[in-house]
Order: structure tokens, then C-alpha cells, then sequence
């Protein structure tokens, strides 16, 4: 199954990942690289491209603590390397 992607996405652009993020930094989801059956539990807490994802801590083991919504979600690392983001004002076009 292909990954789940904004209607904008540029195939040839190369978007950081949520693991490339700082603290603090808002930035929008743009596309989930994982498998469907990795994927649905993402979905269903809301992560969905367009959402704005803002990491605000790291778990004692490294993972990032990202804001969603109002809620806070635990990510495990190798997840966080799956999520294309795209900071506010760059071209996504």
C-alpha cells in the first residue's frame, strides 16, 4: 500500500523528518512512510497529513513527545523517521 500523502506533495522534494525537529518547532505533517497496519494507529490518534505537530519533550528512552491537537502523544523514534513534515513557510507547491 502507498503511504498516506498530502494532495501537495512533490515526490522529488526531500521534506525533513519529525525526528529532524527541534522542540518547540510547529511544523505540518505532510506523509506517513510506513505500512497500512503501522499506519492505522497513527490515524486514529489523529495524525493526519495536514495536522500541525510541535515536539515538546523526549521519553527517558529518546522518543519524542509530540503535541497534537491539544494532546500528547508518545512516538517511538523509528516512527518519528517515518514522518515527513514540512516547516511553516516553506514551498509546498
Amino acid at each position: 500500500m502507498r503511504p498516506i500523502q498530502s494532495a501537495n506533495h512533490d515526490p522529488t522534494a526531500t521534506e525533513p523528518h519529525l525526528v529532524d525537529i527541534t522542540l518547540r518547532e510547529v511544523v505540518e505533517l505532510v506523509r506517513i512512510d510506513l505500512p497500512a497496519d503501522q499506519m492505522e494507529p497513527l490515524l486514529e490518534r489523529g495524525l493526519l497529513p495536514g495536522c500541525q505537530l510541535c515536539p515538546v519533550r523526549q521519553s527517558p528512552s529518546g522518543d519524542p513527545i509530540v503535541m497534537v491537537d491539544g494532546t500528547l502523544l508518545a512516538i517511538r523514534h523509528e516512527v518519528a523517521r517515518c514522518l515527513c513534515v514540512r516547516r511553516p513557510g516553506s514551498n509546498g507547491a
